[in-house]
């Protein structure tokens, strides 16, 4: 769930160490994380009730406020191209953090970006990205695409009789059961082994 541990990131499918950009905390001390998305209760308010009567639980999107650092000097034309990467998507971008390689959050930068330097280009931006749900994803799980024979297949077989039927037995109406000569677990001797079986 903390995603401050991670040093690294992938917005859009560009990752941060395309431009020597790393995921940092910037305050003291302990790391402060969110913990799970706002959410508000929503109720119906009736004349001449103090008790209101509760209709649901509404969730808020996640809201992740995130502090990212330049490990080298910046020239104007990466300030630029990171600018248009990280704060003018069109729409939600998959957002991934390099020690959660699995939780995929979908965001958008939002507020007021900023850029904090020493005027030697050098420093970092603060960052705010809404989500576009109150949960991360997981990545999508595939299996391997197998090949079908789509021949017919047709048994000409009509009975059980035929063929060995190993611990099975044929009833009056030519139907399958268990073989009732067949010893059980509770016929074997309580002093017989494993090996002995």
């Amino acid at each position: 769930m903390t995603i401050r541990d991670s040093l690294y990131f992938i917005y859009d499918g560009i990752e941060s160490k395309r431009f020597n950009i790393a995921n940092v905390t910037l305050d003291g001390g302990m790391q402060e994380e969110y913990l799970a998305s706002s959410r508000s209760i929503v109720e119906d308010k009736t004349r001449g009730r103090t008790k209101p009567s509760f209709q649901r639980i509404e969730r808020d999107p996640l809201t992740l406020s995130v502090s990212f650092a330049f490990e080298d000097t910046w020239d104007e034309r990466t300030i630029q191209e990171v600018r248009r990467w990280l704060t003018e998507a069109d729409y939600y971008k998959p957002l991934i953090f390099s020690n959660h390689p699995e939780k995929i959050y979908y965001a958008l930068c939002i507020d007021n970006p900023v850029l904090i330097h020493n005027g030697l280009k050098q420093g970092y931006m603060n960052l705010t990205f809404r989500c576009n749900d109150a949960y991360a994803y997981s990545p999508l799980a595939l299996s391997k695409v197998y090949d079908w024979n789509e021949t017919i297949v047709s048994v000409s077989e009509s009975s059980f009789a035929a063929g060995h039927n190993h611990g099975l037995a044929l009833d009056g109406n030519q139907h399958l059961t268990l073989d009732a000569s067949l010893n059980k677990w509770e016929d074997l001797d309580p002093s017989i082994t494993w090996k002995d079986i």
